[in-house]
Order: structure tokens, then sequence, then C-alpha cells
């Protein structure tokens, strides 16, 4: 038995395979999804909105925090997605992040505090609809361990 596959066919397999080994553009203004996210120990924040300029692999990323009786807290950083640390800075205290990709559509990154006593560890995954961001994020500190989800659509 002989089957038959027409060269467009497979040029256009060939196509999809490389379209999907793209990487996701995380370009966008993000809107914290506060119920859908799940928070854990932590406190709840009233908003969180993040900017992100993407041009693989380099990222411009700012963020705004806005909690219940509190002061706005800013973070932004300027690096690529090449596992090497960049200098990010906070309204609440400055240090180091590295940026690693995991897959097309997942970035891994890793802050340590300029004191050494925080390090927080994120997953930061775009659905491929392009409209979603889950971020999973792990913060270990001197006061302990802790773990919580963020939503965020794009605007």
């Amino acid at each position: 038995m002989r089957i038959w596959i027409s060269f467009p066919a497979v040029l256009a397999a060939l196509s999809l395979g490389m379209a999907a080994a793209q990487p996701a553009d995380l370009t966008g203004s993000w809107h914290l999804n506060v119920e859908k996210s799940r928070w854990g120990k932590v406190v709840k924040p009233l908003s969180v909105v993040l900017t992100i300029e993407h041009h693989e692999p380099q990222l411009d990323y700012h963020g705004a925090v806005q909690y219940a009786n509190e002061e706005t807290r800013e973070f932004s950083f300027s690096g690529s997605l090449d596992g090497e640390e960049y200098a990010m800075s906070r309204s609440f205290g400055d240090g180091m992040i590295t940026l690693r990709r995991i897959d097309p559509w997942t970035v891994e990154s890793t802050f340590r505090s300029s004191d050494g006593r925080c390090t927080e560890t994120a997953q930061t995954t775009i659905a491929r609809s392009g409209k979603t961001l889950t971020r999973r994020l792990t913060v270990q500190s001197p006061a302990g361990r802790k773990s919580w989800t963020e939503h965020y659509d794009r605007r």
C-alpha cells in the first residue's frame, strides 16, 4: 500500500511546526484578575498592572502593585532571556534577576534581593490565545516560604 502526500501538505505541516516553535510575544499591558488568582498566605493586592515590551530575547518590564491603604509599589528591569543577571529596581528593595526561556510560552525568572535575604522565583506562561498570562510565584525570606498564582488579562 502506498501513501501519497502532496508537497503543499508537507509544506503546510512544516510551516505549522516552525510557527509553533516561535516564542510567544509577551508585549502588552497586563491587568491582574484578582478574583481568578490564588493567594495562599500572601496579602491580596487591589490591582497589579504589568507593562512588557518584548523583542526576543530582550524584555523591558515594569509593574505597579496597589494594596489597600498603601502607596503603589513599583518594579522594573530590562534584560534578556539568557540566564545572565540583570539589575532590578523595586520601590521596596533592589536586587538582581535572571531570566530564561523554558518553552515557547514560558519564561522563568529568579530574583535575589541585594541583601541576599529574599529570593523570588516565577514561572510566567502566556496562553496560546495570547490573551491571558499566568504567573506562579514562590518567595523565600526570613519570614518563611510563600507561594501564589496570579492571572492576568491583556488589554
